[in-house]
């Protein structure tokens, strides 16, 4: 137990990611077949409505205390009030619009399912102040506790309830408790007392930071929200989990490999403040490791997905394949995205942090506006391709408000897409000559090995040092 409460924060945000992602695989492989599509995406719809407070106030309460570089208890104190007041009102606006919505959609099935789901914003706000604590003297430990035992016990529900007949309801009372037993969890593990209190000195200080920060999740809940609105809209509820499938691929692999690196870097470059040197060295160093186990998952599942869905789902899922494809591949401009929001937010630039997410709001909001219409696989890869033509907005901001040359941002990922590259060209071949011949559930391990091994050739010739250490990390000696 030692040798595990030793881990480095980036280790726990990992180990957390992996696990909670492996799970949810599990999970959904389970609940995927017996639920079908329509289940989730009503979810998903009734999401929309209910996660603002999780997803954005939930987060900025955090960042915000995170960000005041000399705290007392009043910060939290206050925080904590203001996040459960304005979580009351929102869920309040939930519950009495739920006929409204279900109107909206054509599916009377939606008002009961929002009305229940609408005790999540305050479940969810109660966790801001010590995941706010627990980050802030870089304690990741508890935070990842939080979300493993959350997920075993609400996944445990949501299998449960999926096997003895009780449809979507089965995934209604798995986000129901896996977000009770979080915010339990957290607070038994940190060294703070759930109070509310109220101090307009303490409310001053928190404002400059929590204005913009507030406006950037904003912006990036919409980001992720308003696509599903919208095509919940014009596709209806089944075509929306087939797309919220691609998406949570997608998820899964930014939690497995950017957002434990963005949390932590977020915090760990506030030294580098007065140290360009430093800063640039870093930030080079977090974007090379990034990318190596990002763009290998990445390309990795794209390749295979056509297996992945024969091998894992039954027929229902199947359009799904292309669209899940693209979505995975567009991990790869993400990497920019999160690293540079991470240096920017490490440096007290929120203001232009939010600069970003309201770009890429805008251009969300475009792409799927006009691809909506035309179905799910060109508005896929209109909403795919936005991160890609984006990528000029996190180098200039870089560039012009920390220092930071575009150059680097870019020639320290090169060789990770290179190999990946390799890897794709080499996983696609071998998957179409061997289709025909082997069942998916054969041919998935072998793609998912000859990937592994070509990936593995690729960076020992173009990054030998990361090469070293990560067969060093496996016990392998050098030479």
């Amino acid at each position: 137990m030692r040798k595990i409460a030793g881990l480095s924060p980036t280790s726990w945000l990992t180990t957390k990611s992996v696990f909670s992602q492996v799970f949810a695989v599990v999970v959904f492989a389970i609940q995927a077949p017996i639920l079908g599509p329509r289940a989730f995406g009503l979810v998903s719809i009734v999401l929309v409505f209910v996660g603002f407070c999780e997803s954005v106030l939930g987060n900025a309460a955090a960042d915000t205390l995170i960000s005041i570089r000399k705290i007392e208890r009043l910060h939290f104190d206050t925080m904590n009030t203001l996040s459960i007041a304005i979580s009351l009102a929102c869920g309040a606006a939930a519950f009495l619009s739920a006929n409204l919505v279900a109107r909206w959609f054509g599916d009377p099935e939606l008002a009961s399912l929002l009305r229940w789901m609408s005790l999540l914003p305050v479940i969810s706000a109660l966790a801001a102040a010590p995941t706010a604590a627990a980050k802030r003297e870089m304690q990741f430990r508890p935070i990842a506790l939080r979300t493993m035992v959350s997920s075993l016990i609400g996944g445990v529900v949501g299998i449960t309830m999926a096997l003895t007949g009780f449809g979507v309801w089965a995934l209604v009372w798995q986000a129901l408790v896996t977000r009770v037993v979080a915010s339990v969890v957290l607070w038994m593990a940190v060294p703070l007392r759930l109070r509310l209190g109220f101090s307009r000195g303490a409310c001053a200080e928190l404002l400059p930071f929590a204005a913009p920060i507030l406006l950037s999740r904003t912006l990036s809940w919409g980001t992720a929200q308003f696509p599903r609105l919208i095509f919940g809209l014009y596709w209806g509820p089944t075509e929306l989990g087939i797309f919220g499938l691609a998406a949570r691929l997608c998820d899964i692999l930014l939690e497995l490999t950017l957002v434990p690196r963005y949390a932590v870097t977020r915090v760990e470059l506030r030294r580098f403040a007065d140290d360009r040197p430093g800063l640039l060295a870093a930030f080079a160093k977090v974007l090379t490791s990034v990318s190596v186990v990002a763009f290998a998952l990445a390309v990795g599942g794209a390749a295979t997905a056509p297996v992945l869905f024969h091998a894992w789902l039954n027929a229902r899922w199947y359009p799904g394949i292309l669209p899940a494809s693209l979505m995975m591949l567009m991990c790869i401009p993400s990497v920019t995205h999160y690293c540079g929001g991470a240096v920017l937010l490490a440096m007290n630039k929120q203001g232009s942090e939010a600069l970003s997410s309201a770009i890429q709001s805008i251009a969300t909001v475009v792409a799927v506006m006009v691809f909506a219409p035309m179905g799910m696989v060109p508005a896929t890869a209109a909403y795919a391709a936005r991160p890609v033509l984006l990528l000029p907005v996190p180098a200039l901001l870089l560039r012009y408000k920390c220092d930071v040359p575009a150059r680097l941002l870019f020639s320290a990922q090169a060789p990770a897409l290179l190999a990946a590259a390799i890897m794709g060209i080499g996983i696609t071949a071998l998957r179409i000559m061997l289709e025909p011949h082997l069942r998916a559930v054969i041919l998935l391990p072998l793609l998912v090995a000859a990937g592994a091994l070509l990936y593995a050739g690729a960076i020992r010739l173009l990054l030998p040092e990361i090469a070293r250490d990560y067969a060093a990390r496996l016990g392998f000696r050098r030479g």
